[in-house]
């Protein structure tokens, strides 16, 4: 009689060898060859088993049985795959996979017994085999069915010189939709198709060896911080983050509070992390100081890039800073179109500001001299063009398909967002109400007392028209929001004038697109000569490869900046500051403060506003807030919303036509009720990459505008975000099949780069 192993069959030529097998339980094609290997699916909702039955019997002794398993039934009690080597129903060795396990059994006269079993390792038990070798069996299993690991062994009980051989999948009880089990290679330990498989998981490690391999070679930065820990030995600490941990009666931190958390950083021990001295009570906690120690398997390392040292505590930069946050509470409620009227009247907040910065604070960082055109806006390309807000942040796209004043028109503000509309308005913070302008407050948040949720709101949903709705715009998103409307606007806004709807001329949404696709799109580069002949892009260079990349460089965005706050810098919030202000103004303490913001508010352009007569803040000279909070609980420097918003827009740039213009521009009303159009003479210079970067820079500056950071905590931020995203994009670009797709983008600083085959190279214009 023939050996049990020289029963062979690849199942390749998706037909089955009647010769060979008989297939029961196959009514309804529930038995097939096809695809190359044998696919059983066994009836939905009712009890029964399907497979395959040698013709003939065959001698297992000296021999073995092995098959590959591809796939095996869904998990649901009941359902069972399996491979049977006996000689009736009642005597037989059976390997089964059921209930996310796998079995190594025996029948004898008809009584079941499990001689071992292990949880089911879909990787590590692809291969099963049952063979007999001098008078005893064995159950085996392998990962590719040349190395294989004994899983149970037992003395013959009956003779197996003339066995069958079943492979199989059913339930023992009604299951609805069972699923589907896969055999493959009954005897076969390797054919052209595995050959095949094996090639592209080699590529597939290839591919991830030559990203790390360039990650690696990769400049790596060496960390450096300003030395404000040692550089006060007088008042210590005093220019860094202390924020819940200890503080003494004036809202500076106690040493041995701060001490521990330097511990935990430099030990990188997570028991050392919960061993922080936090303040007395139940203090907010630190926000997730161990996230810069994460590794990720594309693009930088979170400690790859870093950013230079922040201004120092005693500095006239940070000084000049603070002068700009204090102008920006004053002006919260001033609406962005009056800036240029107002910078005209003498007296007005507009006209102060501009004054004093150029005069008191000229360092602060911002473009020198300030207008009314540049006042409070960022420095990098587009940003001081048209208004203040991103059209991103105020237009939706037009949808013909909807209401009129429900979508229609881009004009009204809302997203077409899939099957769902996001409203570009917003509930802004109440009007004229600030956080932390006393003392005791403010000595309480010092000290991680938690007061969020205790904001007021308007009750009227508006566009962003001042820099308090800006702020509340940041208070409570997730970074990626405004990014994620911007590539939906982006992706669905149809042909026309990108203000409201045309009959006749508005296009499909999604389908007739006014923002062409970057240069190197493969499938759909601007203009129509190169488009693709036959495909269109959608997990490459398409929608869903977008969103996948902007949610991907965020993640590695945020621990990349959280090491720097907490691994590196570990500045000071500028509310921190105000209190060093307030007291050394006050007389409570001394500190080594630049005069230029002392003398500002106690007899300069801000003492109008703060102390003793102040209009506006009366009770102190401390840095009001926009949240009840104040910051949060981690550093400034860099800043999160920053450099997440320079890795996003980065992303942006890298698949939208930057250059395409900008039509129709707007900005919100003086009540923020609607949008009305922006007639600014600069209006036809507005373009997709210059809106993105003012989009970035609103994100980043709406957070200053709160009082929660300092300004080259947005200007050295947003660069570091984008050096996060190309990093990611020059490993993504190793994996294309699309020979002549690449990404194409200005960066910061006006340097136009190619990414393509793991290169990031400049380009000529």
């Amino acid at each position: 009689m023939a050996k049990a192993h020289t029963l062979v069959d690849n199942f390749n030529d998706d037909t089955l060898d009647t010769g060979k097998w008989s297939a029961y339980g196959a009514t309804n094609d529930r038995v097939r060859e096809a695809n190359g290997r044998i696919e059983i699916r066994p009836s939905s909702g009712a009890a029964g088993y399907s497979g395959l039955a040698a013709n003939t019997t065959y001698d297992l002794a000296g021999s073995e049985v092995r098959v590959e398993v591809v796939r095996t039934l869904r998990n649901a009690t009941g359902c069972e795959t399996y491979l049977s080597v006996g000689t009736d129903t009642n005597n037989r060795f059976i390997i089964t996979i059921a209930q996310e396990a796998i079995f190594f059994d025996q029948r004898i006269a008809g009584t079941p017994s499990t001689l071992d079993s292990l949880p089911y390792d879909r990787v590590a038990h692809r291969w099963i085999r049952i063979r007999e070798r001098q008078g005893a069996l064995y159950w085996e299993t392998s990962p590719d069915g040349v190395d294989w690991t004994e899983r149970a062994r037992n003395g013959a009980p009956f003779a197996v010189g003339a066995v069958g051989v079943e492979i199989a999948a059913g339930c023992f009880q009604a299951v609805a939709s069972p699923g589907l089990a896969v055999f493959d290679n009954l005897n076969v330990l390797e054919t052209g198709r595995a050959r095949r498989t094996d090639e592209r998981r080699l590529s597939a490690r290839d591919i991830r060896v030559e990203a790390a391999q360039l990650a690696a070679e990769r400049h790596h930065e060496e960390h450096v911080n300003n030395n404000d820990e040692v550089n006060y030995p007088g008042t210590p600490l005093v220019g860094n983050y202390s924020k819940s941990l200890r503080h003494d009666a004036l809202g500076d931190p106690i040493p041995a509070s701060y001490a521990s958390l330097l511990r935990a950083l430099q030990s990188e021990d997570p028991r050392d992390f919960e061993e922080i001295i936090l303040a007395a009570g139940t203090p907010i906690k630190l926000t997730n100081p161990q996230s810069g120690l994460a590794f990720d398997l594309e693009g930088p390392d979170a400690q790859e890039r870093t950013i230079p040292p922040a201004p120092r505590f005693d500095s006239d930069v940070t000084a000049h800073e603070a002068g700009e946050l204090y102008w920006m509470a004053v002006a919260r409620d001033v609406w962005f179109g009056s800036y240029a009227t107002d910078a005209a009247v003498a007296g007005t907040i507009v006209k102060r500001a501009i004054d004093s910065l150029n005069a008191e604070f000229p360092r602060f960082g911002g473009t020198v001299t300030v207008t009314a055109q540049n006042l409070f806006r960022g420095i990098f390309p587009g940003e001081q063009v048209g208004p203040y807000v991103s059209q991103f942040l105020l237009k939706g796209n037009n949808d013909p398909r909807k209401p009129d004043g429900m979508g229609r028109d881009a004009n009204e503000g809302f997203i077409s967002y899939g099957a769902h509309t996001i409203d570009q308005r917003i509930f802004p913070a109440a009007a004229n109400v600030d956080y932390l302008t006393t003392f005791t407050p403010w000595l309480d948040v010092q000290n991680g007392v938690d007061k969020r949720g205790q904001d007021t709101f308007d009750t009227a949903k508006r566009f962003i028209r001042n820099l308090r709705d800006g702020a509340t715009y940041v208070h409570f998103d997730q970074v990626a929001d405004a990014y994620y409307n911007a590539a939906w606007i982006l992706m669905s806004e149809p042909t026309g004038n990108q203000l409201t709807f045309q009959s006749g001329v508005t296009g499909r949404p999604q389908i007739d697109l006014e923002f062409p696709k970057n240069s190197g799109n493969p499938y759909d580069p601007p203009g129509t000569a190169m488009d693709s002949r036959t495909q269109v892009g959608f997990g490459t260079f398409g929608p869903v490869h977008l969103l996948q990349a902007l949610v991907e460089v965020l993640g590695r965005a945020i621990r990349a900046v959280w090491w720097q706050k907490w691994g590196v810098h570990r500045r000071l919030r500028p509310e921190e500051y105000g209190g060093r202000v307030h007291n050394q103004i006050t007389g409570a303490r001394s500190y080594p403060l630049n005069t230029s913001i002392t003398t500002s508010l106690s007899s300069g352009g801000l003492a109008p506003y703060f102390g003793g007569v102040g209009e506006k803040f009366p009770s102190s000279y401390l840095l009001p807030q926009a949240y009840p909070e104040g910051a949060p609980t981690h550093p400034a420097y860099g800043a999160g919303h920053a450099t997440g918003s320079g890795a996003l827009v980065t992303i942006l740039k890298a698949f939208f036509n930057e250059d395409t213009p900008i039509e129709n521009p707007v900005q919100a009303s003086s009540d923020g009720l609607s949008l009305v159009a922006y007639a600014g003479a600069d209006a036809a210079q507005m373009t997709v990459g210059g809106e993105l970067n003012k989009l970035a820079g609103n994100i980043a500056l709406f957070r200053n505008a709160a009082g929660v950071h300092w300004r080259s905590d947005y200007t050295e931020s947003l660069p570091f975000g984008e050096s996060i995203a190309i990093g990611l994009l020059q490993e993504m670009s190793l994996g294309f099949n699309e020979d002549d797709g690449f990404f194409q983008l200005t960066k910061f600083d006006g340097q136009k780069i190619r990414i393509f085959d793991g290169k990031v190279v400049p380009v000529i214009v």
